[in-house]
């Protein structure tokens, strides 16, 4: 019987940065017994592909994804796992229409991925106590998760019945991600640190703090972002840890998802949209400086054109800057699902369009009047010809970056620089380096 060390594993992740995480415990798992971790897919022995199934665009994606990966398996007998999301939805389907998968694994199972592998492939486990990856993190912020699962029961969302209930991760936990996150890094530092679950405002602000106590005591970060926080009254609990704490950024992440009363129902959301204001109000009153991030669905049925007026209304009123448009899908399982889908898709997207050009046009002149402000970036990439940085007020991978000319600056990634914003691009920037100031 082979053992682990003689096999090599990839992990690919599809969806949300939460499903990142999930993908760091199986990476961590299939390291600490032994596997070898490849570079390239094309390297590998054993290909995991963690799937997202949150929406029709998701899956469709977790579908294509796994066919061109089983273009491997064809190639050079490369063995191709699916777990995550989509599989603990479709798992039969895919036994039945993707019968070249050679194993699946639902959401529950992150830390028996090793396992799993060797019982079906008889391959014999050898323990690793210092174990070290094939490969340095490049990144310097990194996604934690705090939580898992969902006790929500929104009309539109799939997520509590394949992640099951809302479940807190101990402090202990959290240390733990974040001694696994610092030993990736050997030429990066960890500056920022992302605190990611289904419903962040559930944990409670005492858990909350106690996670954001921990990582301000850690000499490396400099950053702490808080994301997916849901519009309830628990929310102003956490808001006033941005008076306490300052490595929070003044950044939030509030999926509204609707602001019409009636859409909200139908979606079983909270419909007091004032707390809305509320919320946006104190943020700003601890923060001037707040911006926030939040998401709208399109085409929920019975949405009229003056329910998406109203959102247009509400995203200029309060100068939310960054925002995300989905169109509304039917996921079987929902209550949603019982209603009649009566908005076609293609009015779906062109409300969509309308949203985003009018949001485009109105967000115009509040950036313009950032032009010559200077920032203190946070440099995430460095290439041959420009450096790419990021303002407090901007999450990684999802929001605004500044590209500034190298040259023959002196930077590396993790590094923050002084930059002075100069010209807007549709949402990003370019700027100069600032110096002698």
């Amino acid at each position: 019987m082979k053992g682990s060390s003689d096999y090599t594993f990839y992990i690919v992740t599809l969806g949300c940065p939460k499903n990142r995480v999930d993908s760091r415990t199986m990476r961590t798992q299939m390291l600490l017994n032994g596997f070898q971790e490849a570079d390239i897919p094309e390297k590998a022995d054993f290909i995991i592909i963690n799937s997202c199934s949150f929406i029709r665009e998701a899956q469709e994606e977790s579908i294509q994804t796994t066919f061109e990966v089983l273009k491997l398996k064809q190639e050079k007998k490369t063995r191709v796992g699916l777990v995550g999301c989509f599989t603990e939805r479709f798992q039969e389907a895919i036994h039945k229409d993707i019968p070249e998968v050679d194993f699946t694994m639902g959401t529950g199972r992150y830390h028996e991925v090793a396992q799993v592998i060797g019982e079906k492939f008889s391959i014999q486990l050898k323990a690793q106590k210092n174990w070290q990856p094939a490969t340095s993190e490049t990144n310097p912020y990194a996604f934690f998760r705090i939580a898992r699962g969902c006790s929500r029961k929104c009309s539109f969302c799939v997520i509590p019945s394949i992640r099951g209930p809302y479940t807190p991760y101990s402090l202990d936990e959290i240390s733990e991600q974040f001694e696994f996150e610092s030993k990736l890094r050997s030429k990066v530092s960890l500056k920022e640190a992302i605190l990611v679950s289904q419903d962040t405002v559930s944990s409670g602000a005492s858990s909350i703090e106690n996670i954001v106590e921990f990582l301000q005591n850690k000499k490396s970060i400099e950053w702490i972002r808080l994301h997916y926080l849901f519009p309830d009254p628990r929310i102003f609990d956490i808001l006033d840890l941005f008076s306490r704490y300052n490595k929070l950024v003044s950044y939030l992440d509030i999926p509204f998802q609707h602001v019409s009363p009636k859409i909200l129902q139908s979606m079983n959301r909270p419909d007091n949209v004032e707390i809305y204001q509320e919320i946006i109000d104190k943020a700003r009153r601890i923060r001037p400086d707040m911006e926030f991030r939040t998401a709208f669905i399109l085409g929920f049925p019975g949405e009229t054109e003056t329910d998406v007026e109203k959102i247009l209304e509400f995203v200029q009123a309060q100068s939310i800057q960054k925002v995300s448009f989905f169109p509304y899908s039917a996921e079987e399982g929902t209550t949603g699902a019982k209603l009649k889908d009566n908005i076609p898709y293609e009015e779906k997207v062109s409300r969509i369009n309308y949203l985003r050009n009018e949001h485009l046009k109105s967000r115009k002149p509040v950036r313009e009047k950032r032009i010559g402000s200077i920032e203190n970036l946070l440099i995430d990439e460095i290439t041959p010809e420009e450096i790419i940085g990021r303002r407090a007020q901007d999450s990684p991978e999802i929001d605004e970056v500044v590209f500034i000319p190298k040259g023959n600056l002196d930077v590396k990634v993790g590094d923050f620089m002084k930059t002075r914003i100069l010209t807007p691009m549709e949402y990003d920037w370019m700027g100069e380096p600032v110096t002698g100031e």
